[in-house]
């Protein structure tokens, strides 16, 4: 019941629409602007960092405002659990966030499957879960924020972290597995030659557990909350 709510909710204040447009225009953006292998992947990559961001600033904007607005605490005085509140604002963003990975990953494949006939598919696929992992990790991010500030400050938090995420990924590749924005790097960086599939499946593990014990973290600030 929480999670059609929230998805009613994003719908009607278009904020789904953005979500899904920030992956989907990229993907849309790099297949209409072919360019080399290298090109391609790093655009790619800093495009759905970017989206991750957005869906992050999202999630903190909406579970912010729907407890300043004073419906979260309507639902709990209704005998909804906090968490379930949580759980069900989490599942409609991670499956916007999740659907519109999909569709910028298949339409970044058929761009570079056309520049290049030797990169590896798996390999490929690999890299596309651990950017799913971590725009699921901004989108606990964004949650956890909107738990503990007001709509404007729990945006500019996500911003702010999401993007000294992707800036120490970025400038610091050698621990690109552990760091939040790693496996965007690791796109960033993917071609024709052999890549590590140890390496990509460490990243996204790293960017699952970050985003469970994130949203764990939510769950147990938002118990001791004033909504």
């Amino acid at each position: 019941m929480v999670a059609r709510l929230a998805m009613r909710e994003l719908w009607i204040t278009f904020r789904l629409l953005v979500v899904v447009a920030g992956f989907v225009g990229i993907g849309a953006a790099i297949a209409l602007l072919p360019a080399p292998l290298p090109d391609v992947m790093q655009r790619l990559a800093i495009g759905l960092g970017v989206a991750s961001v957005i869906a992050g600033m999202i999630a903190a904007w909406s579970f912010a405002e729907e407890r300043a607005r004073g419906r979260a605490a309507l639902l709990v005085t209704r005998s909804v659990p906090r968490g379930t509140l949580l759980v069900g604002w989490f599942i409609p963003l991670a499956i916007l966030v999740l659907l519109g990975t999909a569709i910028a990953g298949a339409l970044g494949w058929l761009t570079a499957s056309g520049v290049s006939l030797r990169l590896e598919p798996w390999t490929f696929t690999l890299a596309m879960l651990g950017v799913a992992a971590t725009a699921l990790l901004a989108v606990a991010l964004g949650l956890l924020f909107g738990t503990l500030a007001p709509p404007r400050l729990a945006i500019a938090l996500t911003f702010l972290l999401g993007i000294a995420a992707g800036l120490l990924a970025w400038l610091a590749p050698a621990a690109g597995e552990l760091v939040p924005g790693g496996a965007m790097g690791q796109l960033a960086a993917l071609r024709e030659a052999a890549t590590s599939h140890a390496v990509l499946w460490r990243s996204t593990g790293a960017a699952l557990v970050g985003a469970a014990i994130v949203l764990g973290l939510a769950r147990y600030v938002l118990e001791r909350a004033e909504l």
